[in-house]
C-alpha cells in the first residue's frame, strides 16, 4: 500500500499566490486541498476534513483576517499553522505570536524556506514543542497520532502505523517494511522503540521490531509477519509472548 500523502489546507486571498502554493505543495509530494480565500470557507472545510497542516495568509477576504482564523482553529483543532504575510510590523508580529504558530514566512516566499518550514512544523508539532526549540530537529522520521512521517525519495510522506509490518535495524538507520516495500529512515531501532512505546509495536530481536497486528504466526523462535520470517531473540521472547496474549 502506498504511503498516504501529507494534506495541506491553503488559505490565501491572492489567486495567483494560492495557485503557486498549491503547485509547490504538489511538487513537495503533498496533497493540497483546493485553496480558500476567507476564514468562513476554511472553517467549513475543517468541519468536513482534517489536514495535517494549515498555511494561512494574514490578510484575507471577509470579516476575519488570518490571525483571527488561526485563533479559531486553535480553539477547535490541534493543527500546526504557518503564517504567510507581507506585513512584518511589530503589531502584526505580536498578534501572530499570540496564536503560537509553528512559523511565519514573509512574502515573497522562498521555496526552500517554505519546504523546510513545513517539515519542521510537522516535526515539532508531533513532538509537542515549538519550532524555536528545535535545534535538534534533524531526524527524517517521527510519529504523530497514528501516522509515521518519514522521508521517501527526498519527500516527506505519511504512513499509517497499521501499514508498517516490521522495523529492522541497519547500523545508525532503520528499514521500514510496509508490505512488499522497504524504506530506509534516519533513526536507530532504539530511537524508534522509544517513539513507538505506546503503540502496537514490540521489540522481538536486537535487530527487529514487529507490528503485533501484522503477526500471522509463531513457530518455535520465529515470527511470521506479512511475508517476513523474523527470529525471536531469547531476551525478548517473554515480553513478546505477554503482548501477544493480550491481543
Amino acid at each position: 500500500m502506498a504511503a498516504a500523502k501529507i494534506t495541506v489546507l491553503i488559505v490565501e486571498d491572492d489567486p495567483i499566490i494560492a495557485a503557486d502554493l498549491r503547485y509547490h505543495m504538489q511538487d513537495f509530494g503533498y496533497s493540497p486541498f483546493p485553496p480558500v480565500n476567507n476564514a468562513a470557507d476554511a472553517l467549513l472545510l475543517l468541519n468536513n476534513a482534517t489536514p495535517d497542516l494549515v498555511l494561512i495568509d494574514v490578510s484575507l477576504e471577509g470579516e476575519q483576517d488570518g490571525i483571527e482564523l488561526a485563533g479559531l482553529i486553535n480553539q477547535q483543532y490541534d493543527l500546526p499553522i504557518i503564517f504567510l504575510t507581507a506585513h512584518h510590523d511589530r503589531k502584526t508580529i505580536d498578534r501572530i505570536k499570540a496564536t503560537r504558530p509553528s512559523a511565519y514566512l514573509v512574502k515573497p516566499l522562498q521555496v526552500h524556506n517554505l519546504q523546510t518550514s513545513i517539515e519542521l512544523a510537522l516535526y515539532n508539532h508531533s513532538h509537542g514543542r515549538l519550532a524555536t526549540e528545535s535545534d535538534e530537529a534533524t531526524s527524517d522520521d517521527f510519529v504523530s497520532g497514528v501516522h509515521f512521517f518519514m522521508k521517501v525519495k527526498n519527500q516527506l510522506r505519511k504512513v499509517h502505523l497499521d501499514e508498517i509490518h516490521a522495523l529492522e535495524a541497519y547500523d545508525n538507520y532503520s528499514f521500514v517494511h510496509t508490505g512488499d516495500q522497504k524504506h530506509i529512515i534516519g533513526s536507530t531501532l532504539k530511537e524508534l522503540e522509544q517513539k513507538l512505546a505506546n503503540h502496537q509495536f514490540v521489540r522481538i530481536h536486537r535487530s527487529f521490531m514487529v507490528n503485533l497486528k501484522a503477526v500471522e504466526g509463531i513457530e518455535d523462535d520465529v515470527v511470521f509477519v506479512k511475508g517476513l520470517k523474523i527470529p525471536i531473540g531469547k531476551t525478548y521472547k517473554e515480553e513478546f509472548m505477554k503482548r501477544i496474549q493480550l491481543l
